[in-house]
């Protein structure tokens, strides 16, 4: 490993030697990371994932050589190390933050050995005890950064493969979750429980008069409107391409038809809104729980047959409607 240039006077202090040290420690630690190539990214990365965290890191870490007592604030330390965080999620790459510690910390450590003497001229501690305490401190700081990115991660990749990614609704997998669990929930407490599978009429029409990505927002705009719409309690899922599932807690057939009405009435306005052609609207089917007793995937069949009955007398009306003009 390459030494660190001296370039400190004979009458700094001990603050100052630390203050330069701190800055010469980021320069050196940068031009190795750039040229390490056991870091995937390296190649590309504009700077390291640590740049901003690192002189905070370093300011804590060599602190601790003024600390006559050994004791070691590891929660500062942490703190400034998650600011490391950020910008390595979007990376989605703990080996690059993993190295990034390893190639810090030996600089780290062959600072203090270069300038062991001048550390000791101000009592500052031998240099076992001083990287003893500065690896402790350092170590801590990568086990909390890590844990903690590792966490973050795991959490984001279980919310992905719950919610459809161009709503933020549940997703089909966790429709029949949900519905498994009200349901149940429904039987238990002899309470009631309404399932409603939504078709938006003549999609297919607004991809292509308007084209996909007027199509893709006006899936958005109709998620977000039965979000509004309907109440915190209840469960919207995006079933399908146009469909969206809807559980309806603790609510009867005749409540759960008279809310899927207004709604209806409200997509068509908020086609005509949008712009959307105007065959545009929405189809509901409807089924029921004590009414339609059965497993989620019965009731999801008796809401899907009525569904197509729904559409099916809607292009009868059509057509009749067609004759009459």
């Amino acid at each position: 490993m390459q030494a660190l240039e001296p370039r400190f006077q004979p009458d700094l202090s001990l603050k100052e030697l630390i203050k330069l040290g701190a800055n010469e420690i980021t320069r050196r630690w940068v031009n190795a990371v750039r040229e390490d190539r056991t870091i995937p990214s390296a190649e590309d990365l504009e700077e390291p994932l640590l740049l901003d965290a690192v002189p905070l890191v370093l300011d804590e870490i060599l602190r601790v050589i003024e600390i006559a007592d050994g004791q070691i604030e590891h929660e500062k330390i942490c703190s400034a190390a998650r600011h490391g965080r950020e910008r390595a999620q979007e990376h989605f790459d703990v080996r690059e933050l993993v190295r990034e510690y390893q190639l810090l910390r030996e600089h780290i450590f062959l600072f203090v050995h270069e300038h062991a003497t001048r550390f000791a001229d101000f009592g500052a501690g031998n240099v076992t005890n001083l990287c003893l305490r500065i690896g402790e401190a350092l170590d801590e700081a990568n086990r909390e950064t890590i844990h903690a990115f590792v966490e973050e991660q795991s959490v984001r990749l279980r919310r992905l493969s719950r919610t459809d990614s161009l709503t933020g609704l549940y997703n089909h997998r966790m429709f029949y979750e949900r519905l498994d669990d009200e349901l149940n929930r429904a039987r238990r407490y002899d309470g009631s429980l309404s399932l409603v599978l939504i078709d938006l009429d003549h999609f297919k029409t607004v991809n292509d008069k308007r084209g996909h990505q007027f199509g893709d927002q006006l899936l958005v705009k109709c998620a977000d409107r039965l979000k509004a719409d309907l109440r915190q309690t209840d469960i919207v899922c995006r079933y399908g391409g146009d469909e969206f599932g809807v559980i309806l807690t603790e609510t009867e057939h005749d409540a759960a038809e008279a809310m899927m009405i207004r709604l209806t009435a409200d997509f068509k306005e908020l086609g005509k809104k949008e712009g959307a052609p105007p065959s545009f609207g929405m189809s509901f089917g409807l089924s029921t729980y004590p009414e339609d007793d059965g497993s989620a995937r019965s009731m999801v069949r008796f809401a899907d047959e009525r569904l197509i009955l729904s559409k099916q007398k809607k292009r009868v009306m059509l057509v009749i409607a067609g004759e009459q003009s």
